[in-house]
């Protein structure tokens, strides 16, 4: 009976480890969401002041917060109740073949197309598969499933897989696989390991250098085929020459103006709303022919330029999507969902094995990355796969072994 899970149920005591309090998790959510809006809503002195409209930006952003903190009221609470789980390590052989094999063929094919690393092709990228982009995360889920179960069990973790697996999936040159790892691991710790105070300690220190890392990464993008100077123009650079010390940060700076300066565009070139085609959009992708992500609809409504046949893929933030198919009301009942849902969610994962605590911190990681991405993308439906393949896995591993005890 060692490999089932065993649950006991149990209230808080003062003093002992159940009780350490951890952050909130939809607290994370909302100040992260006021951060982030909130830097480009102000006037800064490193932005091109009265550049654009914010009108529309302040009250999809006001909206948007009053959605989250109706629900934040009825889901927020802390729980009086800790089921605490012994869980079987999450260390299979084959399941680590398996997605390592699949890692290693996608990021060949990835290399043979491109003529070589990606990551070092500039514009050409965007030219890769997207199926081998996608299926390359499933290797990065796997690890990430081995670390959290360590963690759970107080085993020493392993390096070697997360460390391989970054290195692989920055050679596709792109941020995002990256930043839903450490994202994962920083809500796994914060959510079920560590104090509140602890937490947001780790929480500054964590935002900060995900902030640092995607600046750097995205100059370095840059640089490959623009301008620096030119290519950020929403940036006033004579400050930036007189405080040298923002240079760094210019990308992220730039980008936190320029999510606004999105959704004030979409605010006068939209003609009408369009009722969830955008956030289907994301997943007509797999359909047979050629159709445009979200990301690639908001660049056609914004007149962004074209790259490799298609409009350059824009992210209008989550308020600015919703925006876009549902108006206000999508704005509101939008955000109030997701607090809801994610609230909901935390109330079980007390009871849930290293794959269903890494499933929260997956969709959590997910909604905090749609304030600036907007709607999920694709890869949410290869995350379902993984979890199906895990499943499966079991279901025909727990068949082999009541065959091998019936037959002794």
């Amino acid at each position: 009976m060692k490999n089932y899970l065993y649950e006991r149920l149990r209230p808080e005591k003062k003093g002992s480890d159940s009780s350490v309090r951890h952050l909130n998790p939809l607290l994370l959510f909302i100040l992260i969401y006021i951060a982030y809006n909130g830097i480009g809503l102000i006037d800064t002195p490193w932005t091109i002041a009265g550049a654009y409209d914010k009108t529309l930006c302040w009250e999809l952003f006001l909206t948007g917060l009053a959605g989250a903190s109706v629900a934040l009221v009825f889901w927020g609470g802390h729980r009086e109740y800790r089921i605490e789980p012994i869980i079987r390590r999450r260390t299979s052989r084959q399941l680590t073949a398996l997605f390592f094999l699949m890692f290693t063929a996608c990021l060949a094919s990835a290399i043979f197309m491109t003529g070589g690393i990606p990551l070092f092709a500039g514009e050409e990228r965007f030219g890769n598969s997207a199926l081998a982009f996608n299926l390359i995360q499933l290797y990065g889920f796997w690890a990430l499933v081995r670390t959290i179960s360590s963690m759970e069990t107080g085993r020493r973790v392993r390096y070697f897989h997360p460390i391989l697996y970054m290195a692989g999936a920055l050679c596709f040159g792109y941020r995002t696989p990256i930043l839903i790892f450490v994202f994962v691991i920083f809500v796994y710790l914060i959510t079920f390991k560590v104090s509140r105070g602890k937490g947001v300690v780790l929480g500054f220190c964590a935002i900060l250098s995900i902030v640092i890392f995607s600046a750097v990464f995205a100059a370095y993008r840059v640089s490959q085929s623009y301008d620096f100077v030119i290519f950020f123009k929403n940036i006033d650079f004579r400050y930036i020459n007189d405080h040298k010390y923002l240079l760094p940060f210019v990308p992220a700076l730039a980008m936190f103006d320029f999510s606004q300066n999105t959704i004030s565009t979409i605010g006068s070139a939209l003609h009408e709303h369009m009722y969830g085609q955008l956030l289907i959009s994301n997943y007509e992708t797999f359909l047979p022919g050629k159709h445009w992500g979200a990301r690639n609809i908001i660049g056609a409504i914004t007149s962004a330029r074209w790259i490799a046949g298609r409009p350059m893929s824009i992210t209008p933030t989550l308020q600015g999507a919703l925006y876009v198919d549902f108006g206000y009301v999508g704005v509101f009942f939008g955000f109030f969902l997701i607090v809801a849902i994610v609230g909901n969610l935390w109330r079980l994962t007390e009871k849930w094995s290293a794959v269903g605590k890494f499933s929260f911190c997956y969709l959590l990681t997910l909604s905090i990355m749609a304030i600036h991405n907007g709607y999920w993308d694709a890869g949410f439906v290869f995350f379902l796969f993984f979890l199906l393949i895990i499943r499966i896995f079991d279901l025909l591993k727990t068949m082999s072994s009541r065959k091998v005890g019936g037959a002794g």
